[in-house]
């Protein structure tokens, strides 16, 4: 297979953003299900553009491609690269989002201006796909910015409780963040004269250590807000139970998943020398984070709280992973992304579905379900069950490659603490379950029917994911195995 070339990533991202006004404009006219249909075709082109660039990328070379904009007297270089770190995210955020666009044509049926939602969320997610293939840093902080307005519309007109005021918070902490990010890349660019990615290496090399600190850290902030890592991690809680359930499943499964390609896109690529210097102390945040947001977790009995207080953990296991700085802890955390990201979006439509048949999100007052939701019950427990890291589920080889990187980078406190984590996330899912599930039906439900079609049809798919990524584990770590291994070459070599 040859793969696709640079115009066929432009497209990946082109497709989305150009159906967009074609949902907005023809919304109407094709109605909720044409919406749906629309944008989950436009989605599914995508996901096969990026997926075909396997035929190049497993030979071990990189897609770039390079379309030169003139902006009035100052050139900008368009360019885009695929290669082994960015290929699973890449196709991990459209299939996802291909799945969440066919979920919402059920779940959204009787929200307001559908054609307005459709529209937004695929510029959602191709401003998601253009950050993961930018290699030019404008170009990059360009799409990091077009993540954030749709994203914040889809929360703050589309979510429940306060959905303003969530929305607000949510703008002015990743706002925040890309303020620290657009600083790191103009002083990047004060230093070195470009903005090419690729060239950043060898020009970084030639600047001064404490320079090279600096924009590290105003870049890792700005990574670190949109990653959620503890402690800058606040608006995570709101936005995810509070955004409408398609939009919590990208917002967890995939979005944040950015931050974590950025960390090791830029941050470890390009400043090794001074992140080694702050590896241990970022292991410790990531391990404070698995231990707080799984205690947190514990204590909820909103569904989608409890399930937004568990991916503040489960970045904790990503981040870990990543600064074991090691290949085995980066191949780990690198699948733990793709296994986090299918699982969690599991997780969040099980409990779209359970909200859409019964109204109710306390788990507290639910009860006896497994009979009236079988399919809904068994992708929960699934999804719990990887995320826990239970065998043959994919969250268990991700998260023992994370623990014995840990290990082998000599945390070994801080390993076993890890471990001991999981004890914690398994005790919250299976509570869940049990509450939600198993016991007594309450009298108000013994109505209760399974969720539409639309959204069972993404849940069983994820469902067969998470198993098969856990009995096939080969299959994907043919991809992110030689991405650490080359990050890890390149951090040795600081």
């Amino acid at each position: 297979m040859a793969g696709i070339t640079g115009l066929d990533m432009l497209l990946a991202i082109l497709v989305p953003m150009g159906t967009a006004p074609l949902c907005f404009v023809a919304g109407k006219r094709i109605g909720r299900v044409g919406n749906g249909l629309l944008a989950a075709a436009a989605l599914a082109i995508s996901t096969g553009l990026l997926a075909f660039s396997w035929g190049t990328v497993s030979t071990g070379r990189r897609l770039i491609e390079n379309y030169g904009v003139w902006i009035g007297l100052f050139k900008l270089d368009v360019i885009f690269m695929q290669d082994y770190l960015s290929l699973a995210i890449s196709v991990l955020i459209s299939g996802i989002s291909m799945l969440a666009a066919i979920y919402s044509i059920a779940y959204m049926g009787h929200e307001h201006n559908q054609e307005m939602y459709f529209s937004a969320l695929l510029m959602f997610v191709a401003g998601m796909i253009g950050v993961v293939l930018s290699a030019n840093l404008i170009l990059f902080y360009l799409f990091w910015e077009l993540m954030l307005i749709p994203s914040y519309f889809l929360i703050a007109y589309w979510g429940t409780g306060r959905p303003r005021i969530v929305g607000f918070k949510y703008f002015m902490f990743t706002h925040a963040g890309a303020a620290c990010l657009i600083f790191g890349i103009l002083l990047t660019y004060s230093v070195t004269g470009t903005f090419n990615l690729i060239d950043l290496p060898q020009k970084l090399s030639e600047v001064a250590a404490g320079t090279l600190r600096v924009i590290m850290t105003l870049m890792f902030i700005g990574f670190a807000v949109k990653f959620a890592v503890f402690p800058l991690h606040t608006w995570l809680p709101d936005a995810h139970a509070e955004a409408p359930t398609p939009i919590s499943v990208l917002l967890s499964g995939v979005m944040i998943k950015t931050g974590a390609y950025a960390i090791i896109r830029m941050t470890l690529t390009l400043f090794p020398s001074e992140l080694v210097k702050v590896a241990y102390a970022l292991s410790v945040l990531a391990v404070a984070a698995m231990l707080w947001g799984g205690l947190m977790a514990f204590a909820q009995t909103d569904i989608k709280r409890m399930l937004a207080y568990s991916s503040v953990s489960q970045v904790g296991y990503i981040l870990f992973g990543i600064m074991s700085l090691t290949t085995l802890g980066l191949s780990g955390g690198l699948f733990n992304v793709i296994t986090h990201g299918v699982a969690k979006s599991l997780l969040f439509m099980s409990a779209g579905a359970i909200i859409y048949s019964t109204g109710i999100r306390d788990i507290t007052k639910l009860g006896g379900l497994a009979e009236k939701m079988p399919i809904t019950a068994i992708a929960t427990l699934c999804g719990g069950l990887s995320i826990a890291g239970t065998p043959p589920f994919g969250g268990f080889a991700s998260e023992w490659m994370i623990f014995a990187g840990g290990f082998k980078a000599g945390y070994t406190i801080l390993a076993a603490l890890a471990i001991a984590a999981t004890i914690v996330t398994a005790g919250y899912y299976l509570r869940m379950v049990k509450l939600v599930f198993f016991g007594e039906c309450p009298e108000t439900l013994t109505n209760t029917k399974e969720a539409p079609l639309s959204m069972l049809l993404p849940m069983s798919i994820l469902t067969f994911l998470t198993v098969a990524f856990g009995i096939f584990a080969f299959a994907p770590l043919q991809i992110v195995y030689p991405a650490a291994e080359a990050v890890a070459k390149i951090i040795a070599g600081a």
